[in-house]
């Protein structure tokens, strides 16, 4: 069943509550969720995608206002990367929906069979600020193996260089950013061919498990135009490592609403792998605790409560990657 708002159950509340109100911002800029109208989705969509829920703005700002009571919240808004969208309807769509807040965006989704003419319209006409491709669409077929550029094209970077555009790049391949081809494009890419992309690293690099972040922050640290959003990931470790070892105006908060995140659950570490659980999907037993799961979002920004705790950051700090990262970055201006 799709994510509902009127789902919002006691143990959230009592969460919110006791441990999130005092550690969230006033202002709140959520740097990665996802706009769908499902109108422009087609018979090759994979099925996984009927359960999706339609998200318009309106939704975006019901959910928010549920989950950061009294907060003001805009957002970067991405297009949804499901096979068989209608892209242009899609992207245009989106564009509509973003244009009633004028402090959030929108990054456009891309394809590689996108025409650099339409890509280049949303962006000079219609006010996109960046981009978002995904895997998925890789040229290979290799989805899980990929490299940036089989579902980035280079004549899309070349152009995204020439606009200065943001790009959300959610890395492929088993190792995430710890990945020798991923760290070797992303070098090549941000120093020397495409130095004008401004790059975010989406799930703090794709690290959903303490492992890639480790073994790749010392590169991504000294890479020119890299920053990171937290959207999605709930184990605290690798928090800590960036919340220690990068600089805090890199960071942007994100919660990769509304199906990855508004569910009862969390994405559990297995050693170096990761999977995500869905507690309504799975007969769990709690004979020792009271067994109300918390949606995946609060576990997420309680990951990030206790990240913050140990990196000792300051008040500065969390409002910086709350919200003052993207007013400076994406030009937002709060109430």
């Amino acid at each position: 069943m799709p994510v509902s708002v009127n789902d919002y159950q006691p143990q959230d509340t009592q969460i919110w509550e006791e441990e999130l109100q005092d550690f969230v911002p006033l202002r709140v800029f959520d740097a990665h969720i996802h706009l769908l109208n499902k109108q422009h989705l087609s018979s090759s969509t994979p099925s996984g995608f009927d359960d999706w829920a339609q998200a318009d703005l309106s939704a975006l700002q019901q959910w928010a206002h549920r989950l950061y009571p009294a907060r003001e919240t805009h957002f970067l808004a991405l297009g949804t990367p499901a096979p068989g969208i209608d892209v242009s309807a899609h992207n245009d769509w989106c564009l509509a929906q973003i244009k009633k807040d004028p402090q959030s965006r929108f990054n456009e989704l891309v394809t590689p069979s996108c025409s650099l003419h339409d890509i280049e319209r949303r962006v000079r006409v219609r006010g996109a600020i960046g981009l978002k491709p995904y895997r998925l669409f890789s040229v290979t077929g290799d989805v899980a193996q990929c490299r940036i550029h089989e579902f980035f094209p280079h004549s899309q970077m070349e152009l995204a260089n020439e606009l200065g555009l943001w790009v959300t790049m959610h890395l492929s391949r088993f190792h995430g950013c710890a990945d020798a081809y991923n760290l070797q494009d992303l070098h090549e890419y941000t120093t020397n061919r495409y130095p004008n992309i401004k790059w975010i690293l989406a799930h703090c690099a794709r690290s959903f498990t303490y492992w890639p972040i480790r073994q790749a922050i010392d590169r991504l640290r000294d890479m020119p135009n890299i920053w990171y959003d937290l959207s999605a990931v709930t184990d605290v470790r690798p928090m800590i490592t960036l919340f220690t070892r990068e600089n805090t105006q890199r960071i942007f908060y994100g919660s990769d609403g509304l199906d990855s995140t508004y569910f009862r659950g969390q994405y559990v570490a297995l050693g170096r792998a990761w999977q995500g659980l869905n507690t309504a999907e799975m007969a769990l037993k709690f004979p020792h605790c009271d067994g109300r799961p918390i949606l995946a979002i609060y576990e997420q920004l309680l990951s990030m409560k206790h990240a913050a705790e140990i990196a000792q950051w300051s008040s500065d700090d969390i409002n910086d990657v709350f919200w003052r990262n993207a007013c400076r970055e994406f030009g937002v201006s709060f109430a």
